[in-house]
């Protein structure tokens, strides 16, 4: 369980929030461009702190030795630049013990996407391979900011579906967002104003 109460902001505050977010379900945080999603999806992970309050997870904070590991922040891309997909997938594999064979195939990353170099992919192509590797990791907490930018139509409503099966395994799963099919995966959307 994830739990704020807190003010949230870089220097000045962007916003309070007292509230709950729970595993199993997916939360949409909806707002406009500069209103502070991004800001509080950092605050949520322990990125930056609160300006006053609280944030817990499962009863300690985030930055905290208990909670590491228990949440995955997803937000741009990084990627090592000498790697290949496949090399970056085998690392994480080492890391995490993930198989992600099935993943790769959920997500179409064929041989000739795990043979390139991440910079020689399109836009969308690094977006589903960044996906792909952040979303299986074993972490009871995903916090995604936009996981919809650079995908198309087809691409969105997958992950929408995804986001659903991640919250069925009893996930907690907090996202920004400005898709209305992202949104409609939700159980609920939070408005950030």
């Amino acid at each position: 369980m994830l739990k704020i109460d807190a003010t949230y902001g870089h220097s000045t505050a962007l916003g309070r929030l007292n509230r709950t977010f729970d595993a199993g379900r997916v939360y949409g945080l909806k707002g406009p461009n500069g209103a502070g999603k991004s800001t509080l999806l950092q605050t949520l992970s322990g990125e930056i702190a609160p300006l006053e309050g609280t944030v817990t997870i499962d009863g300690t904070g985030p930055g905290s030795a208990e909670a590491a590991g228990s949440v995955i922040a997803v937000a741009d891309p990084v990627f090592l630049p000498d790697l290949t997909v496949g090399e970056h997938f085998t690392l994480l594999s080492r890391r995490s013990g993930v198989d992600f064979a099935e993943v790769h195939e959920l997500w179409a990353i064929d041989d000739a996407i795990r043979n390139s170099a991440v910079s020689d992919l399109s836009s969308g192509q690094r977006q589903r391979v960044y996906l792909a590797a952040q979303l299986y990791q074993p972490a009871k907490t995903l916090l995604i900011d936009e996981p919809e930018r650079h995908l198309d139509h087809t691409w969105t409503t997958f992950l929408a579906e995804e986001l659903r099966h991640l919250a069925a395994e009893g996930r907690c799963v907090v996202l920004a967002s400005h898709s209305p099919a992202i949104f409609d995966a939700c159980d609920e959307v939070v408005e950030i104003s």
